[in-house]
């Protein structure tokens, strides 16, 4: 969607929201988001994948707001058609790894013990909830067998046989992770940087985009900490409360190393990444 073609339906819809000043973002992956004088955020999909969700996120989002402790979304502003809404931006910065660096040990153990608390909180939300909020299922055989389709045709012709090689024997070891009846909650699954804040003034960690939620392996929530440091990870995964296997740790790592494989591929096929990001991501998972 357009810039002046947005503002102008938020202007018919929400009259009563002024502004003098906005950001048009439209780097993020499903979603199109506008920034009103850095105050209220409106979201809308950018394909018909997402569309139909939009409605469900919201209504996920209003049931766990009471749960956790977090600070998370809180849609004030929905559109008639349910195409677009908007809410309340959230205080803080992105937590890129610079940024949690930056961090002093005791400001670590904080974000740890937030994040910890969110986790198990969302990973205890009963299926009745789930199934009332048409939360989707992951299912990790499907995602491996798309995933070794698509980076043999797409990838491998673009690879060094080197690469080829290391990806292949981390197909056979993911392959072995995830040939088990593994354990399934609601989960974030999306959890990385560029969707926790940190709000320094007031030592709080808030959560955003929910659009790629899932009922799925709870080790995917721990994949994107992984940017932190497998030091920081394990902190945050002894905090969690909720069950665990002997294998969940190791099976976050797989997650975490298959994503720019994910990168590669998607970006010939419309995403807004490219494949030297991917490949450069590659390189440091891969050949480390």
């Amino acid at each position: 969607m357009e810039p002046d073609l947005f503002l102008r339906r938020i202007r018919e819809e929400f009259p009563e929201i002024k502004w003098k000043n906005y950001r048009y973002l439209t780097h993020g992956w499903d979603h199109v988001v506008v920034i009103l004088d850095e105050k209220t955020v409106f979201r809308t999909p950018k394909d018909s994948r997402y569309r139909n969700e939009l409605k469900n996120e919201i209504q996920l989002l209003h049931y766990l707001k009471e749960k956790v402790k977090v600070g998370t979304p809180e849609y004030n502003y929905v559109s008639k058609n349910k195409s677009f809404a908007g809410y309340n931006m959230l205080m803080g910065q992105e937590l890129t790894v610079p940024s949690f660096q930056r961090l002093n040990a005791y400001e670590k153990e904080i974000v740890a013990k937030q994040l910890a608390e969110f986790i198990t909180t969302l990973h205890s939300t009963p299926k009745s909830a789930i199934k009332k909020f048409h939360v989707k299922s992951a299912n990790q055989q499907k995602l491996y067998n798309d995933l070794v389709r698509d980076t043999k045709k797409i990838l491998f012709p673009l690879l060094h046989k080197k690469d080829i090689q290391l990806t292949e024997q981390y197909f056979v070891e993911l392959k072995k992770a995830i040939n088990h009846n593994l354990a399934t909650t609601l989960i974030h699954n999306d959890l990385t940087d560029e969707h926790i804040l940190w709000d320094a003034k007031n030592r709080q960690i808030n959560i955003i985009d929910f659009s790629d939620r899932s009922f799925g392996d709870p080790a995917s929530d721990f994949a994107g900490l992984l940017e932190y440091g497998l030091k920081f990870t394990r902190r945050v995964f002894n905090l969690y409360g909720g069950k665990k296997d002997d294998h969940m740790l190791n099976r976050s790592q797989l997650y975490f190393k298959r994503i720019p494989l994910y990168m590669m591929k998607d970006s010939f096929q419309g995403f807004p990444c490219t494949f030297e990001q991917g490949y450069t991501m590659f390189k440091k998972r891969f050949r480390a």
